[in-house]
């Protein structure tokens, strides 16, 4: 019989109604697939229909609000905020910290840029190598995951770091977080 325990928590969010590519040239993406070739692409000008302080583009980009951003930095973590707006207050969250985690589903290869269109069905590599739960920081998994211009990496709490920023949610009226356990089964000895 298999226990499951929580070794991180995901940073999820409302969606914004928003694309992060929408006025994206032709050179961010593969010619041959679609998928983002150029993971440094910022829009000069992301409008939010829906505003919240912690949001995800339609395609999977976390924006978060300059309030937040300021919260986080608080915190003291490694964590990189690009300005996605002309007054910058909106930023592009990006976790300098990376753990690592694999893809355990994989389809369309794509010769050319050299990437599967579709990573789904994340596995933290991290824990089965090390047998150790994340306790403080913010991470962005080793892998993207999604389809095609959607494929991200996705944002991993620490646990510790997790109660924080959810008691912060609470207390600052911080709009939009989702913070969810991330598990694993394991087996009973």
């Amino acid at each position: 019989m298999n226990n499951l325990i929580t070794v991180g928590y995901t940073l999820s969010a409302i969606c914004n109604h928003a694309y992060f590519f929408d006025d994206a040239p032709d050179n961010v993406f593969c010619d041959q697939c679609g998928c983002c070739i150029d993971g440094d692409y910022l829009p000069k000008e992301l409008k939010l229909p829906n505003r919240a302080d912690i949001s995800y583009t339609y395609d999977h980009r976390c924006i978060v609000s300059q309030r937040f951003k300021e919260f986080i930095e608080t915190l003291d973590y490694k964590v990189d905020f690009l300005p996605v707006n002309q007054n910058k207050t909106l930023f592009l969250i990006k976790p300098v910290q990376i753990i690592k985690y694999s893809a355990y589903q994989l389809e369309k290869y794509c010769e050319k840029c050299h990437q599967y269109q579709h990573q789904v069905v994340p596995g933290p590599d991290f824990y089965y190598e090390t047998g150790k739960v994340l306790q403080n920081g913010i991470f962005f998994t080793s892998t993207a995951f999604g389809s095609g211009i959607e494929k991200w990496p996705i944002i991993i709490l620490g646990t510790e770091t997790a109660r924080v920023i959810g008691e912060a949610v609470k207390k600052f009226k911080f709009r939009g977080a989702d913070i969810s356990p991330r598990e694993v089964g394991v087996k009973n000895k």
